[in-house]
């Protein structure tokens, strides 16, 4: 009995016994998806100042083309619709260079849980935004101050650091926010390791008495905030946060591009432009952001129920994400002086 009960015993250990580790990392996806991520990111930091110069390079031929297009469009209408298809492609190519939009969204994305329609409206309403932003300062400026685009250039300089300001102040929330909930979580990890020592007394009493204690009144009004609605209200602050550090600063090439109509006397036709740059932006920014949620969900598949070693590595990447965004913001806060173009900043 005892030879039987002891061999049962063996049985279960060995049934309960975890499953090995793989023979190799590479069998699992996650380890290859990471070593992409980190090979990418280091090519990209060892060529940036070749990436950021040819972008530079590019987006000021596209300039050209495109004054050069408004100036042809006073006598040849059939340059307008090549101005338009220009500005449709220069806005989803230009937003596939460095640019301080797509690092916010991707950051906040990949760290925090964000429904992939909420994703997509983000980068949506940014970019047109930044379009807007760039038609209010040009026609305020130009038409109704008459002021010179030397004035112009000087007041833009505030709107990109009144930007980096907010990519800084966002970054400092989501950091504090995150070591916030990870010192609480570390303390409830420490309290429930504590109390879980001789606690549990078989008390076969029946403590359902009926008594209703829930938060509820005649006056028909809720008294207790819900958790889902108080997530709710700080998602929705964030990405109007979100939005706002973004498209406070226009872009340059729909300044300059708005200057050149103004120049040309085609001034209407410099605003479709505008408006169709930041279409074909909104499209190439949305399908990063679909890359990112779907890359975060991924990463979140293959870590899913990977035991104490990833409690907080959600926590530790958002901490990681703050600070990622207030170094960015102080990069943009310090990466020169020329507002819109060093051409009128002299």
């Amino acid at each position: 009995m005892s030879s039987a009960s002891h061999q049962h015993s063996e049985h279960s250990e060995v049934q309960h016994q975890p499953p090995g580790k793989p023979k190799h990392f590479l069998r699992n996806p996650l380890y290859l998806v990471l070593a992409v991520l980190l090979a990418t990111g280091w090519g990209i930091w060892t060529h940036w100042p070749v990436i950021l110069m040819t972008s530079i390079h590019w987006q000021k031929e596209l300039i050209n083309q495109l004054s050069e297009l408004l100036y042809a469009a006073q006598q040849d209408p059939g340059s307008v619709r090549l101005l338009l298809e220009i500005s449709f492609l220069y806005g989803i190519f230009h937003s596939l260079g460095p640019g301080h939009g797509k690092v916010v969204v991707s950051t906040y994305l990949a760290t925090h849980q964000t429904k992939i329609r909420i994703g997509l409206i983000i980068p949506v309403v940014a970019a047109f935004i930044q379009a807007l932003t760039a038609i209010i300062l040009v026609t305020l400026f130009i038409y109704l101050l008459h002021t010179t685009m030397h004035q112009l250039n000087a007041t833009v300089q505030y709107f990109f650091h009144a930007s980096a300001i907010g990519v800084i102040l966002i970054g400092f929330y989501l950091a504090g926010r995150s070591v916030m909930a990870y010192r609480r979580q570390s303390r409830l990890h420490t309290h429930d390791h504590d109390h879980d020592h001789d606690h549990d007394h078989d008390h076969d009493h029946d403590h359902d008495h009926d008594h209703d204690h829930g938060h509820h009144c005649s006056c028909g009004h809720h008294h207790v905030v819900s958790a889902d609605a108080i997530n709710q209200a700080s998602g929705m602050k964030e990405y109007l946060a979100l939005i706002f550090s973004i498209g406070v600063r226009p872009c340059t090439g729909a300044l300059l591009v708005l200057f050149f109509a103004h120049l040309a006397n085609v001034y209407w036709l410099g605003i479709v432009s505008c408006i169709l740059m930041a279409a074909g932006t909104a499209i190439t920014t949305t399908h990063i952001a679909l890359l990112t949620v779907s890359g975060k969900k991924i990463v979140s598949f293959y870590t899913r129920g990977s035991g104490a070693g990833f409690r907080y590595t959600g926590l530790i990447f958002k901490i990681l994400a703050g600070c990622v965004l207030i170094l960015f913001g102080l990069i943009l806060l310090n990466q020169g002086t020329f507002g819109m173009s060093p051409v009128f900043g002299k």
